[in-house]
């Protein structure tokens, strides 16, 4: 039996979500893949976090964007260490995909980046900043 492919997207809020939601459900609905999108809180980085509201609303974008795209999207608000928690995920979820969005910026980001593509064995995929020149 064939089993749809799954795309990990780690979101950092709703606005980074409202910016780049729109193209990673389009990437997802043309690979065939479901997204599995998640927040992370970590409960011990001031910087890296971001209120529980901002979170959710950015899970319930990519979930309205992913209905109306006929995308499948599982969403999940989790805390944890960052980086562990996201290798975590995709592993216990058998994501065959991790699509994160770049920012600008950012040293948290920067690490967050370098980190997982260290520590993961599963692809991940970086969208960059400006992506309107790719379309």
């Amino acid at each position: 039996m064939f089993d749809r492919k799954k795309i990990m997207v780690p979101t950092s809020g709703y606005l980074p979500a409202k910016e780049r939601g729109s193209y990673i459900i389009d990437v997802a609905k043309k690979l065939g893949a479901d997204v599995e999108v998640l927040h992370i809180r970590d409960p011990d980085a001031v910087i890296a976090t971001t209120k529980e509201g901002e979170g959710r609303k950015a899970l319930a974008l990519f979930e309205e964007i992913g209905k109306e795209e006929g995308v499948n999207v599982n969403s999940y608000y989790v805390a944890g260490e960052l980086v562990p928690t996201l290798v975590k995920f995709a592993k216990d979820h058998q994501v065959d995909l991790i699509l994160f969005g770049s920012s600008s910026g950012s040293i948290i980001a920067d690490w967050i980046r370098s980190d997982l593509m260290d520590l993961s064995d599963i692809p991940v995929l970086i969208v960059p900043l400006d992506f309107s020149e790719l379309i």
